[in-house]
């Protein structure tokens, strides 16, 4: 066969999936040609499409080294390439979910390709388990995390698989030619960092997880959602790395494998219900009337909303294209359950910044926090900001890195400064209103109209 093997967000040269199959079905292959078609990021957020051009550099660059020279092009101009090298088969992922678009996942891509009378072989490399290997007794998925992962943890076992396969594919892949013009010449090995930050947390961050994965107070986090949202590491790695260093810390090495379950959940799930990307999980709240006050909505992206915590949040998600956990699941309830704006909103503004985007992680955790998905918080939880603020940054450390405003504030003003208004005017010549926002909404009153709106939809049919 003459074979087109795609690689984009499978960006890394060992534990590479892809490389193993080429090397598996060596004798059926007649012609091999490696294809990394870009992604199209003019409608993303700067950082977003700098950190991705950083990446796919980075690994061009390390495949060059390799002597590996693929294909580089813009997907549109897949269909010609598909017919001008007569590809017979097209080995791409399956389960990748952090494409910028959703036209360039498996099914649109398989479709397109089909088109061209190119067979199709989807391949595995993004995610630990096939779902239709995890499904509960009825062969429907788990909806709720818990018993998901009672159901599945068992299922985690040390993998062997092909560390070098890339050395075997240099020598007898085609060498392809670069149309998407992009300057490849010493471009950082960002495989290689992330193996070296991946070790740097497992060697000592870790062992401290689960006492400080909520204190956003520093980055104490290990970077590894940008890792896979990139392919940089292979999942089945990932875990046996855990899974290797697990007797050492039981305590701190589950809670993360929970962590890591939680994407599994969340992309079994996807895969079943592929419609709940833009509609709500939960039936009975897709006729929800949400608020679609413009004003409000371009607050809350540009950090203007009057309670720190928050704005604090989305400056560095804006800055950066990063965010805590924990900070996520405070904006988004803010959104949803203060400001009363549909969850849809907020997740395609996360699509354009997050650098660790992902698909199925990022929408159930938004209908987790609007309370419409599977699996959700009650729609009577509803964070309070000051308090997650109070909670969870005690000490102001992270509103500070953003608001510089309070540089020199005493903590218990900058939870909720709008409440404290004479004591900043006084004290630090600080002005609500002008120097930083008054509050916007006020969290009891928006608490109780929002409860309304859901008890209006009634009880679950």
């Amino acid at each position: 066969m003459r074979l087109g093997v795609i690689l984009n967000r499978v960006f890394r040269m060992q534990h590479n999936p892809l490389f193993e199959y080429v090397i598996q079905h060596q004798n059926e292959i007649d012609q091999l040609y490696l294809i990394l078609p870009i992604e199209d990021l003019s409608d993303a957020a700067n950082v977003k499409r700098d950190d991705y051009e950083k990446v796919v550099k980075g690994f061009v660059h390390t495949l060059n080294q390799h002597e590996i020279y693929p294909h580089m092009l813009n997907y549109d101009q897949l269909g010609v390439l598909v017919d001008d090298l007569a590809l017979s088969h097209v080995l791409m992922p399956q389960d990748i979910m952090s494409y910028h678009q959703s036209i360039y996942d498996y099914p649109h891509m398989k479709r397109a390709f089909e088109n061209h009378q190119v067979k199709v072989i989807g391949q595995r490399v993004n995610h630990y388990f096939q779902p239709s290997q995890t499904l509960n007794q009825q062969q429907q998925p788990y909806k709720v995390f818990t018993s998901f992962y009672k159901a599945n943890r068992k299922n985690l076992v040390h993998r062997h698989y092909k560390v070098d396969a890339y050395k075997q594919v240099a020598k007898i892949a085609e060498k392809g030619t670069n149309q998407a013009h992009l300057q490849i010449n010493d471009s950082e090995d960002m495989e290689k960092s992330a193996r070296q930050d991946w070790a740097t947390f497992l060697n000592t961050d870790i062992s401290d997880y689960k006492r400080r994965t909520d204190d956003i107070s520093q980055d104490y986090v290990s970077g590894l959602s940008r890792f896979l949202a990139y392919g940089l590491l292979d999942i089945r790695e990932v875990m046996n790395d855990l899974l290797a260093g697990y007797d050492s810390d039981e305590i701190n090495y589950e809670a993360f494998i929970r962590e890591v379950m939680f994407r599994e959940f969340y992309y079994v799930l996807m895969t079943k219900y592929p419609q709940t990307a833009t509609q709500s999980f939960s039936e009975k709240y897709r006729g929800m009337q949400w608020s679609t006050n413009p004003s409000h909505f371009e607050s809350w992206k540009s950090g203007q909303t009057g309670y720190p915590i928050v704005d604090a949040a989305m400056k560095k998600l804006n800055r950066t294209g990063l965010m805590h956990n924990r900070l996520r699941m405070v904006v988004s309830q803010f959104l949803t359950k203060h400001l009363f704006i549909d969850w849809t909103w907020g997740e395609a503004y996360f699509r354009q910044y997050l650098l660790d985007y992902d698909n199925a992680s990022n929408v159930h955790g938004w209908q987790w926090s609007a309370s419409t998905g599977t699996d959700a918080v009650p729609y009577f939880r509803m964070f309070n900001p000051i308090r997650q603020s109070e909670r969870f940054d005690p000490n102001g450390y992270f509103i500070k890195t953003e608001l510089e405003v309070f540089d020199d504030v005493r903590p218990q003003y900058l939870h909720h400064p709008t409440r404290y208004k004479a004591q900043l005017k006084e004290n630090h010549h600080i002005e609500i209103g002008k120097d930083c926002p008054e509050v916007i909404v006020e969290h009891k009153k928006s608490r109780d109209y929002v409860m309304q709106q859901f008890k209006n939809i009634g009880p679950s049919n």
